[in-house]
């Protein structure tokens, strides 16, 4: 969009973004005027590959044509004004450079030929391709083809290692945005608060009135779990300000009574409201408040967004009346596994054309699932997998196969049968002609290879076969696809786990999540709560409803004093609470204590490890304490702790606390980032602004139950001494019992 007769400009640095403002006519009934808010982003390519593969810091590109792809969205609420794509890659200097060359494409259109010089292929080069904002729509591919050559004869193998052209990591899309006004109201909802085309971190502000009440605090609780929902593998942050609207979409929370200054000349509302106005800030941006009489109806209005959001329209609606779900039952997170029955592939993708893969070179067919982390597979054969799948038959055999792994670990692997081999096939589409063998399998997962996040990865590999110099069979298109009825079944295992496990509420937010709606959790905060706390709050609640894909419409907020919220209750503890009201007790169970004041922190006898935290196989770690230290030093840091609940046995409580609002930014951060995620297990992590250092210490406990027999034998698998003894005591009453029976029956024989 172009801005026309600007009246005002006004350019400052905020973080490395560029903001410029002009006057518009409005396109709203609320205001006459508008800004228009321009900002500059940069976006890396390892941000937006679709190879999951690539993450050595080169992207590849291989044969006569390999292929790399890159998605990107635009907001809605946004109008790309110019765009610059940053290339640097380096190639094989065996190339012909009249000959080869990348093909830049953007939404099929070629924007650029980049040609390859032979005089600079021994140094990185770097090529600023200007892309047209014209074809850049709110869901774009970018799309480099290589072309390649090293020799003219007719002869040339599509597949010499000599055809080669890496793409650096780093590369990135530069684009200009100027943010636009919305016409819509609530109908546009979740848009623009949360935009599905980008890809980028949630960040909504959330604005209060001074010192709001824990009601208030609950309901927007509810909202950023709603959100956070919808943001899922993006992570989301919501920074809370105090009776001042920040620039950009924010939402506002307001009674009659209490209420931002901002909104002090609004009308009183008659009932549960949600409304839309454009924010005074800026002038251009929207604030989504949520207005009541009452806390009662601020309650009513969030549960309404969070449940019935897709049945608004216009700028403001009364809540009439909402009819909320029922309880959620355990394990039935609509993101996560289902524990009933089979489970098809096809049904763990958005679209079919996920389990589809296609080209030159195969990429790998990838599934991503989400299991309950207390699911207790101990010494089963393993989990079922009935795998269907499709391939363009290969001439020979040679060296084609199937690779199926979890969590980048072989499961197994299958020759692919050829064209040529009889066919002996156990199922077949009917309407599918020759080309095309299928094939079904049975597999099973070695149940330590099951984690909380896992993904199934299935990579075809067809061979190439050159029949002679200059005849390729099968160097063209090759089609592959796994079968959405291809089925996992987890069904029929036992609640089981070993706590405390941070892993498992970093990964999927458990225990908390047991219940999506979260309706056996209590969240406690101070007493006197700070932006940086309730922020904390509402971020980690994103990231719980994230995990579960259902928003947390039933969880209890409490203050310390509260002693009835935290019987029966797994307990989320959030900043200073741990050490006011009745949690002052709770010090003596943590691991480690952290605030402005000094550090407490204990030690084990032996460390956890990673491969019994994930694998369990390996030496089993002593978290008895064996020290103590406090100090009083200065810097940042944040601390994670899980221990039982002192109040009700085999309960979970979590406890977040930092030595300022900085530090706890760095931990917020680290749950979203998968670097740090995969560093948070035991009972204690230390969250440093770059690292985080993780122990075992302290009692832990059991939750969930075992069968009978299993509840015996498990736990004597940990003590093979004492199994070998007991072998051993058996072995020798038995032997004392045979040795009486044939006396006996040997006396009677005498007597006879």
């Amino acid at each position: 969009m172009e801005v026309k007769n600007p009246l005002v400009g006004l350019l400052f640095l905020f973080f490395g973004t560029a903001v410029h403002a002009a006057t518009l006519v409005s396109s709203g009934p609320e205001t006459t005027e508008m800004t228009t808010l321009e900002s500059v982003s940069h976006y890396p390519l390892y941000k937006l590959g679709e190879d999951e593969d690539q993450t050595s810091g080169v992207f590849k590109l291989r044969s006569t044509e390999g292929t790399l792809n890159f998605s990107f969205g635009t907001r809605l609420d946004q109008v790309v004004e110019s765009a610059v794509f940053h290339l640097k890659f380096n190639y094989s200097p065996a190339l012909i450079p009249t000959e080869s060359h990348i093909k830049i494409l953007l939404n099929n259109e070629v924007v650029k030929v980049v040609s390859i010089p032979k005089e600079y292929s021994s140094v990185p080069l770097s090529i600023d391709v200007p892309l047209d904002p014209r074809l850049i729509t709110d869901y774009n591919r970018l799309q480099l083809v290589f072309i390649g050559h090293y020799t003219n004869d007719q002869c040339e193998d599509p597949f010499n290692t000599t055809l080669w052209a890496d793409v650096d990591s780093n590369s990135n899309l530069e684009m200009k945005v100027a943010q636009i006004p919305l016409k819509g109201g609530l109908g546009l909802l979740p848009v623009p608060f949360f935009d599905p085309h980008d890809n980028t971190r949630l960040d909504v502000p959330f604005v209060f009135p001074d010192a709001p009440g824990l009601p208030m605090i609950q309901a927007a609780g509810i909202v950023s779990s709603w959100l956070g929902k919808l943001a899922d593998w993006r992570g989301s942050i919501f920074p809370v300000s105090m009776n001042q609207v920040p620039a950009g979409n924010a939402v506002v929370f307001a009674t009659n009574g209490v209420r931002p200054d901002f909104l002090r000349d609004h009308p009183n509302v008659t009932g549960p409201v949600l409304e839309i106005m454009t924010n005074p800030t800026d002038g251009i941006s929207r604030l989504l408040v949520i207005f009541g009489r009452n806390d009662k109806d601020l309650h009513t209005a969030a549960l309404a967004l969070a449940l019935g959001q897709s049945a608004l329209s216009g700028q403001s609606a009364t809540v009439v009346e909402v009819k909320e779900e029922d309880p959620r039952k355990a394990y039935d997170a609509p993101r996560w596994l289902r524990l009933d029955g089979a489970v098809k592939l096809g049904e763990l993708v958005d679209t079919p054309d996920k389990l589809q893969t296609f080209g030159p070179s195969l990429l790998p067919i990838r599934i991503h699932m989400r299991v309950a982390p207390d699911v207790f597979a101990w010494r089963s054969q393993g989990i079922p997998v009935e795998l269907k799948y499709r391939y363009t038959p290969p001439h020979d055999v040679g060296e084609s196969r199937l690779v199926m792994s979890i969590n980048h670990q072989l499961v197994q692997a299958f020759n692919l049968r050829a064209s040529n081999e009889a066919e002996d096939q156990k199922i077949r589409l009917p309407l599918m002609d020759n080309a095309v063998l299928s094939a079904t399998d049975q597999i099973l997962i070695p149940p330590y290879k099951l984690w909380s996040r896992d993904t199934l990865s299935f990579r075809f590999s067809i061979a190439h076969h050159k029949e002679g110099v200059c005849r390729d069979t099968q160097s063209g298109n090759i089609r592959a696809a796994i079968d959405p009825d291809s089925t996992i079944d987890l069904s029929g295992y036992p609640h089981y786990a070993e706590m405390p496990n941070l892993a498992s509420f970093a990964m999927l937010g458990f225990p908390f999540t047991k219940f999506a709606d979260l309706q056996e959790t209590t969240v406690v905060i101070p007493d006197q709560p700070t932006p940086s706390d309730i922020e904390s709050m509402l971020t980690i609640l994103a990231h719980l409803s994230a995990a579960t894909g259902y928003p947390a419409t039933r969880y209890q907020l409490a203050f310390p004093g509260d002693a009835a919220a935290l019987k029966d209750r797994d307990v989320l503890v959030i900043g200073r609470a741990i050490q006011e009201g009745e949690l002052q007790s709770w010090k003596d169970h943590m691991p480690a204590l952290v605030d402005s004041r000094g550090r407490l922190i204990t030690q084990p006898k032996r460390s956890v490890n990673l491969f019994y935290d994930w694998l369990g196989f390996d030496t089993h770690p002593a978290p008895a304490v064996a020290s103590l230290e406090k100090y009083a030093a200065g810097g940042q840091l944040a601390v994670l702790t899980g221990f039982e609940s002192p109040v009700t046995k085999s309960r979970s409580v979590i406890s977040l606390s930092a030595v300022d609002g900085p530090s706890m930014s760095y931990a917020l951060n680290a749950i979203d980032d998968p670097a740090l995620l995969d560093n948070i297990r035991g009972s204690v992590s230390f969250i440093h602004p770059h690292r985080v250092d993780s122990d075992l210490v302290g009692e832990t406990y059991k939750i969930g139950h075992l069968p009978f027999w299993t509840s015996i034998w498990y736990p004597l698998s940990m003590h093979p001494l004492l199994i070998m003894i007991l072998g051993i005591l058996v072995t020798v009453i038995v032997a004392i019992l045979i040795w009486k029976i044939l006396r006996s029956l040997a006396a009677n024989r005498v007597g006879e």
